[in-house]
């Protein structure tokens, strides 16, 4: 179960206002969710899973109540391998494999290029003598945001260049790949690191037959320091639009100021939940810088720039609460916007 409750302020100057409205921020539910999940049969080599969000990181952000997750596994021990078959997480970008609520930062900076939930079969695979690898692929129906139900072929790799889990240091590197059918046309939109935000860049619909993603991830962990960035390049066969390129990225760092050490998932390649040490808690410091830019060939979504700045604090293993800050650039219309944002967030997961 999870449940995170945001306050989200804004102050906007003239240009920004002319853009994109007036923010509205206030109060909201910005996740409830429900998880069931076990196992069964001979050996316990089938496992289940449904998730139903409300308002979620997983779902259409257009829709209110959604199911996340409907799928059924088997796993092949002796492989290290499992295959899933149901609606579940297409593993393409760090930011969508890990679960936001363990994550250092507060939102996805690079939803306009992921596709996180959608109908399909997929393959994971451990790989390695010391299980530093991960492979997973699978075939999708894309039906997420605007998609049509086109098919889509996924497929992320990881691996640990440096693995010294007893002195809390390890180097992840990954590159995942993306390529969907769109039938007619395709869109694509983004918000700005804060989920009461308005869509800041938007290409609107525009026709385009596919689009292929190409994805790189690092995180470097050495003790409490933690470093993690991945950057996404889109390429659409959109020939009336001039086959119109996009990118994004983000470059993050995190100190934990009592010197908790972030373990690392090896089933998933992705680090792991911060177990407090102090009765107290632990508190984290986090910055960010990212950039979304959906201007290409004919097509004009704008861009923007945001740096960010906050702290965590993880009383426990299941709650949290942050402040971030942050101020977006925004380039659109022929001007460019600037907005602050002050986020609040509490958060229970269980």
């Amino acid at each position: 179960m999870e449940l995170i409750l945001d306050l989200t302020g804004f102050r906007q100057d003239g240009a920004s206002e002319a853009q994109v409205g007036r923010q509205a921020g206030g109060a909201e539910v910005r996740s409830a969710a429900i998880e069931l999940a076990g196992e069964f049969g001979p050996g316990l080599l089938l496992s289940y899973k449904l998730g139903i969000d409300y308002n979620g990181f997983d779902v259409d952000p257009e829709q209110t109540w959604a199911i996340s997750d409907f799928n059924v596994s088997f796993a092949i021990p002796a492989a290290r391998t499992k295959v899933s078959l149901g609606q579940m997480r297409e593993d393409f970008g760090y930011e969508v494999v890990a679960s936001t609520n363990i994550l250092p930062q507060s939102e996805r900076q690079i939803s306009p290029f992921v596709s996180p939930v959608n109908f399909g079969a997929k393959v994971t695979h451990v790989l390695g003598r010391a299980n530093e690898m991960t492979l997973s692929y699978g075939l999708f129906r894309d039906s997420w945001g605007e998609g049509d139900g086109k098919a889509s072929v996924s497929a992320r790799f990881t691996r640990l260049l440096i693995d010294a889990p007893d002195a809390g240091r390890t180097l992840h590197l990954g590159v995942g790949i993306r390529r969907a059918d769109s039938g007619a046309t395709t869109r694509y939109r983004g918000r700005p690191g804060v989920a009461a935000a308005d869509e800041f860049v938007d290409t609107g619909d525009f026709p385009a037959r596919a689009a292929t993603h190409l994805g790189f991830e690092g995180q470097y962990a050495d003790g409490p320091l933690l470093l993690l960035g991945e950057y996404v390049q889109a390429w659409t066969d959109a020939p009336e639009a001039g086959n119109p390129s996009f990118h994004g990225f983000y470059v993050l760092g995190s100190w934990m100021l009592t010197g908790e050490r972030r373990g690392y998932d090896r089933t998933k390649g992705v680090v792991k939940r911060v177990v407090p040490m102090q009765r107290w808690g632990a508190p984290e410091l986090v910055a960010r810088y990212a950039r979304v830019d959906l201007n290409g060939g004919a097509v004009r979504g704008g861009r923007y720039d945001r740096i960010e700045a906050g702290v965590n604090w993880w009383a426990t293993t299941r709650w949290k609460a942050g402040l971030l800050w942050g101020h977006v650039w925004l380039d659109r219309f022929g001007e460019t916007g600037r907005t602050h944002s002050l986020l609040t967030r509490i958060q229970w997961v269980y």
